[in-house]
């Protein structure tokens, strides 16, 4: 049983044997998420670790959970994860953190400077640094982009429908006027659209990435998992979004709980049915539920006492 495990069942839970791999994995992973980037940080923003060490936690943390995600996709796919995979895992992480932290933390004008600077990116291959946080994400995109190739059709496909996802969502916040005329049903129709391909194509591009021949019957399981992600991560940022201004399908509902339930049921239902049954499947479902007990609990505690966004749970 999970620490943080409240009374509701899940279609599927993880036996003991399954929860034990899982940690087991965790520590893996985490000790070598930060072989990979504590030496990236110390060469191109040390300060970074100083100055921002709440954030600097945070990243390892959210590239832990990809690399650990990672691995147990990769097992779906019946494709090794081996230490290259673990290091495009742990690559891909830190890249996703500073991103997102660019595009969220910086003000409206540099959320729209930076979107604009990722089109670029993207078309042209161009990033022109001006800061050390630049400066080391260029780096770890750059190790990541040497390690697989970009324009092979599934990356880039993913890798731009993941930036359009993340685009929408950034420009829904920033311009509040795009959803002035939508009822309060097509407002929360919209915002869980976003999330969904948000966390879809996250986890698409992850699974691309570090298992190349991904079969087309797989991506609808893989997807829905991704998705449930970005609805389990919502609901614990539900206050903290809400006091930074930032609307999601979660914190829009009046009673979250029981939908994020009801979301978790059906999701795990389809994963069950469209992913094979295997240690990676069970992995992965594993993490979703341990995700989902200790977002329910960050929920619940933020509730009661506040909290930041820098706080970490694992």
């Amino acid at each position: 049983m999970f620490a943080g495990q409240t009374a509701k069942t899940l279609p599927w839970m993880p036996d003991d044997a399954c929860i034990a791999r899982v940690e087991g994995l965790a520590r893996t992973h985490r000790a070598a998420v930060h072989e990979v980037l504590s030496p990236v940080v110390a060469a191109w923003h040390p300060k970074f670790r100083v100055e921002s060490a709440a954030e600097f936690d945070k990243m390892i943390e959210l590239s832990t959970k990809m690399t650990l995600v990672g691995h147990a996709c990769a097992e779906v796919v019946g494709a090794p994860f081996g230490a290259r995979e673990q290091r495009i895992a742990a690559l891909y992480g830190g890249c996703c953190f500073l991103a997102d932290s660019f595009i969220d933390n910086f003000g409206d004008a540099a959320s729209r400077d930076y979107l604009r600077r990722f089109d670029e990116l993207f078309l042209s291959g161009w990033f022109e640094v001006r800061t050390d946080r630049e400066r080391l994400f260029y780096v770890l995109a750059a190790r990541l982009f040497a390690e697989r190739d970009m324009l092979e059709p599934m990356v880039r496909q993913a890798t731009l429908k993941l930036h359009a996802a993340q685009s929408l969502d950034a420009l829904l916040r920033i311009d509040p006027w795009r959803t002035t005329d939508l009822t309060a049903t097509q407002r929360r129709a919209l915002f869980k659209r976003v999330a969904r391909d948000r966390g879809g194509h996250t986890i698409l591009l992850l699974t691309v990435l570090v298992a190349p021949r991904l079969a087309p019957g797989l991506v609808a399981g893989l997807f829905s998992a991704g998705s449930l992600f970005m609805y389990i991560d919502d609901h614990g940022d539900f206050f903290t979004d809400r006091r930074d201004g930032r609307s999601t399908y979660m914190n829009l509902l009046r009673r979250p709980e029981p939908a994020l339930h009801r979301i978790v049921t059906a999701h795990f239902l389809t994963i069950l049915a469209k992913l094979p049954g295997n240690e990676g499947r069970d992995a992965l479902l594993a993490i979703l539920a341990r995700y989902y007990f200790t977002r329910i609990d960050k929920h619940r505690v933020q509730e009661q006492g506040g909290g930041t966004a820098w706080d970490v749970y694992e």
